[in-house]
């Protein structure tokens, strides 16, 4: 295992800390503006009475995939891993990557009896964990270039096609009124820019089409990779793949709804050093005209899919991740039409394309929130205190009349009057509640 450096702090947060004021200020107003609402609870009798208002959960999906679920080598650190994703996410990404739900033809892989693969625990384990742990499931992915099975090779395009819709339909059957959102189309941009073979020509669109067809009531994301997004920004603008691509789809009139930018720093110690790495992904500037680009679409975005480094688990690096992380979470939680933000491995050593508990492929990020032993990172701790208290309405108070004005962030609250206990939603569409 080679031995990992410490990062360059100053270098690395250079753009953050040159403009923490202008940021902090655009953060703290777009919060207050995007994710806040003004209440009134109206309650019957006079009197006094004893109000508690406790926020439960929020109405924005603070997301995490659960492909760790019926993983882990020890089974003492499942229940760890159940609690530690609870505590911070609402929102639970389940996979349905091709080639491992369906590894022989035929032979789905639903059920929670089916046979065991690393990371990809059938549909029906995350269910019954989203159901005990209050947590929406989001499906991910319907159409990919990659993690096609094996046995699909020997069948022509057209054939293909017909496989493909016949997915569609099973997953739909089973699953589209359970799981409420779906990465319909994964990096497909991506793919084309950089010159993959692929599954069949226009696999996007017609994986579009489909879900359409087969999942008319679910929100349709077009999930997009770092390539075609935050590379391409950089260098090309406006030309970048992804928003060129939005731009075909919208005037082919193709069905989506909603957009997922994916933020996978996927990087080495000494990468992050690089100039030019560096400016892609820790840059402010380029950062936010990113987000105002495709914020201007006007379609509900996601941060799909989240790899920020703490390279290591050396301490220094480590607190840098946790500056990085809050920077970004505040800074994507405050974009007007930003829907959710999804981390993607949330335990180090677990990640893909590596031996488990290695230093090596993507294990050598140090991208997770926790640490191999199950504990909490500096980064973990800092969504804690985001999510569950900065970014938390909940208080008590005494009132003579009939009536309760205040301002809360969005989400399911539960209101207590003189020991009696309501659960109510307050969003954009409840801002005045009969209790």
């Amino acid at each position: 295992m080679s031995e990992i450096k410490p990062l360059d702090r100053d270098f690395i947060l250079k753009s953050y800390i040159e403009n923490k004021d202008f940021l902090d200020k655009r953060n703290a107003e777009g919060i207050e503006k995007f994710r806040k609402g003004d209440f009134t609870l109206n309650f019957s009798g006079v009197g006094k009475k004893k109000i508690i208002v406790k926020q439960k959960k929020h109405k924005f999906l603070f997301g995490c995939n659960a492909f760790m679920l019926a993983s882990f080598e020890k089974e003492e650190k499942e229940p760890i891993y159940k609690e530690k994703f609870a505590k911070l996410f609402n929102q639970a990404v389940v996979p349905f990557y091709w080639s491992d739900l369906e590894p022989e033809e035929g032979e789905l892989r639903f059920r929670k009896d089916s046979v065991n693969i690393y990371r990809r625990p059938a549909p029906d384990i995350v269910l019954d964990f989203c159901e005990e742990y209050n947590i929406q499931p989001k499906g991910h992915c319907l159409v990919w270039n990659w993690f096609t099975p094996k046995w699909l090779e020997k069948y022509t395009t057209e054939e293909r096609k017909r496989i493909v819709e016949r997915r569609f339909q099973e997953i739909s059957a089973e699953y589209a009124d359970k799981i409420p959102s779906w990465d319909i189309v994964n990096e497909s941009a991506t793919n084309y820019r950089i010159g993959e073979k692929f599954l069949f020509e226009d696999y996007d669109e017609y994986g579009l089409q489909l879900g359409a067809k087969y999942f008319p009531n679910n929100k349709k994301i077009l999930n997009e990779t770092n390539e075609a997004i935050w590379r391409d920004y950089r260098t090309e603008g406006k030309y970048s793949a992804f928003n060129m691509q939005l731009k075909d789809f919208i005037a082919k009139s193709l069905p989506f709804d909603e957009i997922g930018l994916q933020y996978h720093i996927f990087s080495t110690t000494e990468e992050m050093e690089r100039a030019d790495f560096n400016s892609i992904f820790l840059d402010v500037d380029a950062i936010l005209g990113a987000l105002d680009l495709f914020d201007s679409y006007g379609y509900p975005m996601h941060i799909s899919e989240i790899t920020v480094p703490g390279s290591g688990q050396k301490a220094e690096n480590e607190e840098v991740q946790a500056y990085i992380v809050e920077a970004l979470y505040k800074t994507w939680f405050a974009t007007e039409t930003m829907k959710s933000i999804v981390w993607w491995n949330l335990v180090d050593g677990y990640a893909a394309y590596a031996p488990l508990g290695s230093n090596e492929g993507e294990n050598r990020c140090g991208g997770g929130l926790l640490r191999f032993d199950m504990s909490e990172k500096p980064a973990y701790k800092v969504l804690d205190r985001l999510i569950n208290q900065e970014w938390n309405t909940s208080f008590e108070k005494s009132i003579e009349g009939q009536e309760l004005s205040f301002r809360g962030f969005y989400g399911e609250y539960e209101i207590t009057v003189d020991g009696k206990t309501y659960t109510v939603n307050l969003d954009e569409n409840g801002k005045e509640v009969l209790l």
